[in-house]
């Protein structure tokens, strides 16, 4: 196997020499629980742990390996597992907000080229939620492909397929039926060789059935839905990266039941992108599209051409992540506020030591 086949290209060929390190084996990481990592590189793969020197060096959990991410590995001896000595710096990271109120970021997969968001025509579609995976999407400048699955359950498929296209227009939309293996082939045209493809989407929308259609052999565990409520059960657990035989590489991700953005700014920005050009031609710079006077959105509004919700949307959208980027700065200074209090402490201790000395 070689490293183009695994994702390896021009802009991580440059990232790479700039870290001005010799001596190294390239590889990229597929899977990892707790501190061992498994990574594969042109010779196999195999077991890696983080050097003390990259964990002294990380200031944040986000700056520890994810899935996805090259690393330059060192073997001390033949006794002891190789050792991650340096990150390749990232193309791109996909991130969330952490589930609960800590306004961290987690890190779900990195380098990516292509994201498939897939959902299902039946209680798991939602455009409120394809709007946030969007707007994920569009932050790290990477192509989205929404595939709607399960279409031999649903009579009235037109219905959705208008939908999704009249809000999503610029956006290529699959439908399929993974249980069936029914127009599989549409999917399999946006997988190339040494391109990186990350999988999202609500537990239960068939994202596992899709990868053993892909793979052509039963590789994934499946589970049924909840009949009580349309819910998914977790089967994927892990994330995990597979090199897929026919070239290309799928990132398998676990059913993500909280989308809390983070950095998205230029996502949500692209994903509203017909609302934010239509308020530009608003009557006043700082309309808030309320009852504003000569508000080209209220105006469209009215027309039908676009919907209250979708607006609303947005408006939730924008205002999330200025709540968010409050909060992280508020972080940030009692983190810094705390760094500076240790080095006074340590400073006084040291100067009572002297003087008692």
């Amino acid at each position: 196997m070689k490293l183009l086949d695994i994702g390896w290209n021009n802009n991580i060929e440059d990232n790479y020499k700039k870290l001005e390190i010799d001596n190294v084996l390239l590889g990229r990481i597929i899977f990892h629980s707790g501190k061992q990592y498994k990574i594969t590189t042109t010779t196999g793969e195999l077991i890696a742990n983080i050097s003390s020197s990259v964990i002294n060096s990380i200031k944040n959990k986000s700056e520890l390996p994810s899935i996805g991410d090259w690393v330059c590995l060192k073997k001390i001896d033949e006794f002891r597992p190789y050792n991650i000595v340096k990150i390749i710096p990232r193309i791109n990271k996909l991130s969330r907000k952490v589930a609960g109120d800590k306004s961290e970021e987690q890190i779900i997969a990195s380098n990516i080229d292509i994201v498939f968001i897939m959902t299902s025509v039946d209680d798991d579609f939602n455009i409120r939620r394809l709007e946030r995976y969007l707007a994920m999407s569009n932050q790290i400048n990477s192509k989205p492909i929404i595939i709607i699955n399960k279409i031999d359950k649903c009579n009235n498929l037109e219905k959705y397929i208008k939908e999704t296209e009249q809000i999503f227009q610029n956006t290529s939309i699959i439908s399929i039926s993974a249980k069936e293996g029914k127009n599989i082939q549409d999917v399999n045209k946006h997988i190339e060789k040494g391109k990186t493809i990350i999988l999202l989407g609500s537990s239960g929308v068939g994202k596992s059935t899709l990868i053993n259609q892909i793979l052509g052999y039963s590789r994934q565990k499946v589970g049924n839905i909840r009949k009580k409520d349309s819910k998914g059960r977790h089967i994927t657990t892990n994330r995990e990266l597979i090199i897929l035989p026919k070239g290309g590489i799928l990132i398998d991700n676990p059913g993500l039941r909280e989308i809390q953005l983070w950095s998205s700014e230029i996502g949500i920005s692209k994903t509203f992108e017909d609302i934010e050009e239509l308020s530009r031609q608003c009557r006043f710079s700082d309309c808030t599209h309320n009852a504003e006077p000569g508000c080209a959105i209220k105006r469209t509004i009215e027309l039908g051409k676009l919907s209250q919700e979708r607006v609303d949307s947005y408006k939730k959208l924008l205002r999330e992540q200025e709540y968010l980027n409050t909060r992280r700065n508020k972080y940030e200074r009692r983190k810094k506020d705390r760094k500076l209090g240790k080095i006074y402490r340590q400073g006084k201790s040291i100067r009572k030591y002297k003087g008692n000395d």
